[in-house]
């Protein structure tokens, strides 16, 4: 089977830190199978006539436990997998991995200290909310078109091979420095309590906003 995923992290110690779950959208016809180290293997099934929202959920220790887990999403087709959201918001991941799944066009992951997005090229929907990690690389991500990422934690969010971004809400973020390609056209921006990002760039990101219509929520 293909790998199509790798998600690490650990359980926290109060009392609901020991169990999560993944939201997966299956192709129809297809399956996934999601492995947990902690855990019974789980098998998602779409319908066989149209796309299903399926739920892998996790029991990972006993309560107030610190443990370290890993989970693994593999299918037999690299195709399966179309929208991921986790519900892993009472642990600590470290690392969401996306190996090789072409198919994803919208993945929502909150909390997360990196990323590895080089097996998503077509993923279209980004929400990471509460960005832990130093530097957000997203050019892998070149047919990116939203950004939700409030309240994160890096000083660089490189999107400059995102020629098709056309919502940005970065509401909170401490970075000091948001590369993005010359060619987007925004229709969409939030930058309210960005105090480190540079006038120019929030001057020049206003006047992009203006120029194609589109709204403004907030102020730096």
């Amino acid at each position: 089977m293909n790998k199509l995923i790798t998600i690490i992290g650990e359980t926290v110690e109060w009392l609901e830190g020991n169990h999560g779950a993944l939201d997966i959208k299956v192709r129809r016809g297809c399956s996934v199978t999601v492995k947990c180290d902690r855990c019974r293997d789980v098998v998602l099934t779409a319908q066989p006539d149209y796309e299903t929202w399926c739920r892998a959920e996790f029991c990972f220790s006993k309560r107030g436990v610190i443990v370290p887990y890993q989970i693994e999403v593999y299918s037999e087709n690299a195709g399966s997998l179309l929208e991921l959201v986790d519900v892993l918001w009472d642990t600590k991941v470290e690392s969401v991995s996306i190996h090789d799944c072409p198919s994803l066009i919208s993945l929502r992951f909150h909390n997360v200290n990196s990323f590895d997005f080089s097996g998503c090229p077509n993923l279209e929907y980004l929400d990471c909310d509460y960005y832990k990690g130093t530097i957000l690389d997203l050019t892998a991500l070149t047919h990116l078109k939203s950004l939700p990422c409030q309240s994160g934690e890096a000083a660089t969010i490189e999107l400059s091979k995102s020629p098709s971004v056309i919502s940005l809400d970065l509401c909170g973020c401490k970075m000091k420095t948001l590369k993005v390609s010359n060619q987007i056209s925004l229709q969409s921006l939030c930058i309210e309590s960005c105090g480190n990002l540079k006038t120019q760039t929030n001057t020049w990101l206003e006047k992009n906003v203006t120029d194609n219509d589109g709204s403004i929520k907030g102020s730096y």
